[in-house]
């Protein structure tokens, strides 16, 4: 397990070094002299947006990585105190294979190709996305509730819609940081099915709301967000043929974030 977790962290790290020099391959030289300034200017343009999306790459990579940390931090005092860490070794081990999943999915995204989309029961599917967080909502003192009917399929690629969960999880949980509730609640709705992500955190201003899904829209530039998560998400949503949106109140009256999906019949 230990040599596996390892292997993935290393291949995650030179994904992105790939990823980096695939990038830089493209902007590696600035037009001559000779070139008129127009030409230089969008070359400026898109260096400048070359730098924005790897510090995107480097904002969503790193949420499955400090999973993995303090997951393997949680082994080891779950092996002090004498009990077995295999669990603790498996989530971190995952999550090291997500963090290379993501950088794959960058790449798709310039480069878009077909999901592999499969019938897939939803209530799993949801868990499985909300279990590698659960200690860093535990930690908060935020409850979480899942809420799916059994036997309800879409039809979804795996690694995708765990991507845009997790994406807006950690959203979530960033608007939860005094505690607070979180429930996710899934109904069929004629050939689609919807699903409800609702926490009663710090909401989200009108006039932030209809800018989220821009290209590097946030709507907490403090926190160092780029707002990379949501674009990828609406963009995977669509090749999904479905769409994510969202919907608050305002200031302190929580977020609610719907995806629409095919149900699988």
């Amino acid at each position: 397990m230990e040599s596996k977790l390892l292997i993935a962290v290393l291949a995650a790290a030179a994904s992105g070094l790939a990823i980096g020099w695939r990038l830089g391959r493209r902007v590696a030289s600035p037009p001559g002299p000779s070139v008129p300034d127009q030409e230089r200017m969008a070359w400026l343009q898109r260096l400048s947006t070359v730098g924005q999306m790897m510090s995107g790459v480097v904002h969503e990579v790193r949420t499955p990585l400090n999973t993995v940390i303090l997951t393997v931090e949680h082994a080891q005092s779950v092996l002090e105190r004498g009990g077995d860490p295999h669990e603790q070794l498996q989530t971190a081990a995952r999550e090291a294979d997500r963090a290379v999943e993501i950088l794959s999915d960058i790449l798709d995204f310039a480069k878009p190709s077909p999901l592999d989309l499969k019938d897939l029961e939803l209530a799993p599917l949801l868990t499985g996305a909300l279990d590698p967080l659960k200690i860093r909502f535990d930690e908060r003192g935020v409850e979480t509730a899942v809420r799916a009917p059994a036997g309800l399929k879409v039809r979804v690629s795996m690694r995708h819609f765990h991507q845009v969960v997790t994406i807006l999880l950690m959203n979530a949980l960033d608007a939860l940081p005094f505690g607070g509730r979180l429930d996710i609640e899934a109904s069929r709705e004629g050939p689609s099915v919807r699903v409800k992500i609702k926490d009663n955190g710090v909401g989200i201003e009108p006039q932030i709301l209809t800018h989220l899904f821009e290209p590097f829209a946030t709507s907490r530039p403090e926190r160092g967000g780029t707002g990379l998560g949501l674009n990828v998400a609406r963009w995977i949503m669509n090749k999904h043929g479905g769409d994510v949106s969202i919907s608050s109140d305002g200031i302190g009256k929580g977020t609610t974030v719907t995806l629409t999906l095919k149900a699988s019949d």
